[in-house]
């Protein structure tokens, strides 16, 4: 098995470079489309994750019963036709998923979207296009989650480095040769085609199995319809909460205003980039810890992989949002930009601050395999938060919108845990509330705190030093105030400095 230091520094490095190949992207697709040709791609990305349900849950049961294979839990010839199983799921729904977006993309251009510059024509054609891209990527998901219940995160990070560079090489080549939405689409199928069927051969080359011919294992199905089913309802809940702002959004706002939205919320997102390879790493490990029944040793790594994502986005975190307006601004060139969506942005980031904090107890649930809790609170908050968001975006816009996720996400970390510790890990609530959450935000304020209003206006080039500055004192900073990282981080550095002399 991979060991945890390895396997999380390449995940962080490969969602890492592809955000920041993302990002700097984006300036490029506005330069060649326009905002509002984005706000087009902005909805289907919105779809795409909207119809992410449809996994069944199935993404998070493969990697929780690969990670038993890795370990011989489960023999090969089981995981191989787990894994087929799955995989004849996922290219059933990819079919259904492109049929679904050619028969509404005419719909959606013609009644949902208020369009100016671009024609109903070019806008429904796109989506078309779109939805092949989407039934072509839809089972690389399935494979990545494969890989990572195989403690493969080192193959799957390479892998990622690789297909987030074609994508974007291959999206930019295309846009230079023809800028319109169906040459951005086109980009994507051909870059979807590449990475889908790479990944299956990777994941069938570590589970090869000379003479064995894989089949459909519907004992598997029937076994795991708990599990899955309480992942598909948060699936299902999920999506809901982090899309119906910009379904909502999309129909009351024009579609430049939409975009400018989307462009926000396109650069919160990316606290993710951090977030979910951390998670990928640690779900695994949650699995084979309560497996093993370490409980001193699970205690240990529940509160280190706390603090460790506390150091991760507390800081980057702060700095978006309190310099929010100059962040956009050196991401996109664009004052105007910068002044529609820094509060937006601001908003968003806080509410994802607190979603991922709160990654690490949720990694502890699924890997005990209760998905109750995050599926009861789902609930709880679709009943409150869509008719919070239909009011909000109706009177504020986008500005409303955001204030919902935010105040969403932080009743989630208020109420979530205290619950959780109730069952799981019954002694430790205090200590995580106080010295993994409380702890790390006092200290970053208290970094802002001293650093006062600082204007740091200027050019993008200076703007963007500062940032970068502001946000590496905080991290030293809190490394410092936080014990568990503080003497892993010490000794490694000097391990390190022993083996250079």
């Amino acid at each position: 098995m991979e060991g945890i230091k390895r396997a999380l520094a390449v995940s962080i490095f490969s969602k890492g470079w592809s955000a920041a190949l993302s990002l700097l992207a984006v300036p490029i697709y506005l330069q060649y489309l326009g905002v509002e040709a984005y706000g087009v791609v902005g909805l289907f990305t919105t779809f795409t994750i909207l119809v992410a349900f449809l996994d069944f849950g199935l993404g998070v049961t493969l990697t929780r019963e690969l990670a038993g294979v890795a370990v011989n839990k489960i023999t090969k010839e089981d995981g191989r036709d787990i894994l087929r199983t799955c995989e004849l799921v996922y290219f059933a729904v990819a079919l259904m998923l492109y049929a679904l977006v050619f028969f509404f993309s005419q719909s959606v251009a013609e009644y949902w979207l208020q369009a100016d510059t671009l024609s109903i024509f070019e806008i429904a054609n796109s989506l078309a296009l779109a939805g092949i891209a989407l039934a072509i990527q839809w089972p690389s998901t399935l494979y990545a989650a494969g890989l990572t219940g195989m403690h493969k995160q080192f193959e799957l990070g390479i892998a990622t480095t690789f297909f987030s560079t074609v994508r974007v090489f291959i999206t930019v080549s295309f846009l230079y040769i023809q800028a319109d939405l169906k040459s951005f689409f086109y980009a994507q199928v051909a870059a979807s085609l590449i990475q889908t069927l790479t990944l299956r051969w990777i994941l069938w080359k570590c589970l090869e199995l000379k003479g064995h011919w894989s089949k459909l294992k519907m004992s598997f199905i029937k076994s795991s319809l708990v599990f899955a089913g309480g992942m598909t309802g948060i699936s299902i809940s999920s999506i809901v909460i982090t899309q119906m702002d910009k379904v909502i959004l999309s129909k009351v706002l024009s579609l430049e205003a939409f975009g400018v939205y989307v462009i926000s919320a396109t650069l919160a997102t990316g606290l993710y980039v951090i977030v979910s390879p951390f998670f990928s790493v640690i779900y695994p490990r949650f699995s084979t810890l309560l497996h093993t029944g370490d409980a001193k040793k699970l205690q240990e790594f529940y509160h280190t992989t706390s603090q460790a994502i506390a150091l991760l986005v507390m800081p980057i975190s702060i700095v978006l949002i309190i310099y929010s307006k100059n962040v956009l601004f050196v991401w996109t060139g664009d004052k105007l930009i910068s002044e529609q969506g820094g509060l937006i942005l601001s908003l968003m980031v806080f509410g994802n601050l607190c979603n991922g904090i709160m990654n690490v107890p949720y990694a502890m649930q699924l890997a005990s395999g209760w998905t109750k809790l995050a599926l009861t609170y789902n609930i709880f908050s679709m009943i409150f938060l869509l008719p919070a968001i239909w009011w909000a975006a109706t009177n504020y816009g986008g500005l409303g919108g955001a204030a919902m996720w935010a105040l969403c996400n932080f009743f989630y970390l208020c109420i979530a845990p205290h619950i959780m510790h109730r069952r799981l890990l019954k002694k430790e609530k205090n200590a995580w509330y106080f010295n993994d959450v409380i702890l790390p935000i006092l200290a970053c304020c208290a970094v802002f705190f001293a650093i006062g209003n600082f204007e740091i206006e200027g050019g993008r080039a200076y703007e963007a030093l500062m940032l970068i500055l502001f946000w590496l004192l905080a991290t030293v900073f809190l490394l410092i105030a936080l014990p568990r990282i503080r003497y892993r981080v010490f000794f490694y550095l000097r391990g390190f400095s022993f083996k250079k002399s």
